[in-house]
Formats: C-alpha cells, structure tokens, sequence
C-alpha cells in the first residue's frame, strides 16, 4: 500500500509538472502574440496619431471651434505652466485627437479650476486678482454689480468676478452687468 501511494504521488507530481509546463508553454505563445499585436496596435496608433497631429493653426482652429474659451484656456495655462496661447493649441490638439482626449481635457479643466479657486481669497489689494485685472472689466462694473449682488463693496465684487471667470461662468456676469444698468 505504501508502495502504490508512493508511485501515486510520483505520478500526480509529474502531471503537476507536465501541467506546468504546457502552461508556460502556453502562456509565453499568447504573451509574444499579445505583444506583437500591441506593437502593431500602437505602430497603427503611432501613424493615426502622426496623421492627427496637426500643424498649431489647426490646433488653434480646433479649439475656436470648439465650446471652450480664453478663461479656460487662461485657467489651464496656469495650471500647466504654459503660455495661454499654448494652452488653447494643446487644447485643439485634444480635441483633434478624438472624445477620449476631450474627456481627459475636461477632467484636467475641473482640476485647473480647483486649484485656481483655492487661491483665490479675499484681498485688501485688487491687483491681487489678475482674472479681474487682465478681464474688461472696470472699477465702475464692479461697484454696479456689488451692488446689484448685494456686495458689501466693489472689492467683494471684484473677487466674485474672479471666481467666475475661473468657473467659465463669464456669461453670468455678463447677465448679471445687463440687469445692474437696467
């Protein structure tokens, strides 16, 4: 009996052995076959993403045709570290670059804003908000919209105006200046 359950566990260890390596075997086949068809995934990538990249004038064209504007793209040239001008042709170039990229795209924006509205604060100095400074917006926009909003000053306006042109929401105010010189 000893001798049968020794000969029985030399056999399973071989089949364990055996089963091994068909499926090293196996499994070394379909990863040099996975990967020459990434390699030849991303050699097609490569060329679509080659015949995509456009020239800065159609990235440029993409993003004036596109929903963003100068506050993002101002927004996410800080974030990048990037001039505005480079920000909105890496912007175009997302946009060429199909849906996923415009995800992406959108993803970085709420991130840029995050950021951008956490430094924003309440200052005594209004050069301290340079959206508000580098906007067309005046002192006298502000004194009718701090009033029309119900801001105790102009300065208050001034740092809602900041905030909304990190959130895109220059159309609001806009709106809101139209109303206030009714």
């Amino acid at each position: 009996m000893k001798c049968n359950f020794k000969i029985f566990l030399l056999l399973l260890s071989l089949l364990c052995s055996v089963g091994t390596s068909i499926n090293a075997a196996v499994a070394q086949e379909t990863s040099s076959t996975t990967l020459s068809t990434q390699l030849s995934a991303q050699r097609e990538n490569g060329n679509i993403l080659l015949a995509q990249n456009g020239t800065e004038e159609q990235e440029l064209q993409a993003f004036f045709n596109s929903k963003y504007d100068y506050w993002d793209a101002r927004v996410l040239a800080d974030y990048w570290g990037q001039s505005v001008s480079d920000a909105k042709a890496r912007m175009g170039r997302k946009i060429l670059w199909g849906p996923e990229n415009v995800a992406i795209l959108n993803q970085f924006l709420v991130d840029a804003r995050v950021k951008a509205l956490q430094s924003v604060k309440p200052a005594k100095n209004p050069s301290s908000y340079k959206f508000f400074r580098e906007s067309n917006y005046s002192y006298d926009d502000a004194r009718a919209l701090a009033k029309f909003w119900g801001d105790r000053s102009p300065m208050d306006a001034k740092l809602r105006i900041e905030r909304n042109l990190i959130l895109g929401n220059n159309e609001m105010i806009e709106q809101a200046l139209r109303y206030s010189r009714r």
